[in-house]
């Protein structure tokens, strides 16, 4: 019997927020490809979130090497020669305090810059996936998506990844303005979740939701949680379905 679950392509899957959303992928038995610099990280991590091997070898594809590198790029983009149907973009860089007053990160445009290198690829690809962008709170032009006690911390310690994650996102709805059949991607969701905490999570039932217009308001979030509204509300939720948050910003919170 065919496998009908979508194929999803895994960008920066090594990362706190995504890599909780592969496992579940991997888990509940979506075939996933991944582009990761260090491959034994990958395999490493998924190990410690006790992914069965039997599962990582039947329906894990990784691709070694970086998101500046548009072949592999394109390679990620395909499985078993069919372009995937789901992007999942989590990549993002390292903050560096090198200056207290000034902290900045060590690749100050990597998120705009991969997000253009993953549509570059798609463009070219027959079947236009959607693609899912991790962003954060705090950018928003419309309206207020993070208490006011935390707005100094924000604009004093994220200002260069709030840039980075504007460009981002503005990439994004720029090539959803295009025609059909000029667009890179079919459709998408931007998340924007608050500030990320370490732990296992609160779970599903715990986790807040809201468009941009109407955004979700609190502190913090887990990577868990991240990961794990991620695929419950949006991979496992079929997209070609009445998904509320298809070609929407969302923000989520506990």
């Amino acid at each position: 019997m065919a496998n009908l679950k979508p194929t999803i392509a895994f960008f920066g899957a090594t990362g706190g927020s995504t890599i909780p959303c592969l496992a579940l992928a991997l888990k509940a038995g979506y075939r996933c490809h991944a582009l990761v610099r260090n491959p034994s990280k990958l395999q490493d991590l998924l190990r410690q979130r006790e992914i069965p091997e039997t599962a990582i070898q039947k329906h894990l594809s990784i691709v070694a090497g970086n998101v500046s590198d548009a072949d592999l790029v394109q390679q990620t983009l395909t499985y078993d020669g069919h372009p995937v149907d789901v992007i999942v973009s989590g990549i993002g860089g390292k903050l560096l305090f090198n200056n207290p007053l000034k902290p900045t990160l060590d690749n100050p445009t990597i998120c705009q810059d991969a997000i253009r290198a993953i549509l570059t690829a798609a463009r070219s690809m027959e079947r236009k996936p959607t693609l899912i962008a991790l962003s954060t709170t705090g950018i928003s032009d419309q309206k207020r998506d993070l208490p006011v006690a935390m707005m100094p911390m924000y604009y004093w310690m994220l200002k260069v990844p709030h840039e980075d994650k504007k460009v981002m996102e503005a990439a994004i709805l720029a090539e959803m303005a295009k025609p059909d059949s000029e667009r890179a991607i079919s459709n998408y969701v931007i998340v924007r979740p608050s500030l990320l905490t370490e732990g296992d999570g609160d779970g599903l039932e715990k986790i807040k939701a809201g468009v941009e217009k109407n955004p979700a308001v609190g502190y913090v979030i887990s990577r868990n949680d991240v990961g794990l509204w991620m695929f419950e509300k949006l991979i496992r939720f079929p997209f070609w379905s009445d998904n509320p948050y298809l070609g929407e910003v969302v923000t989520i919170t506990t």
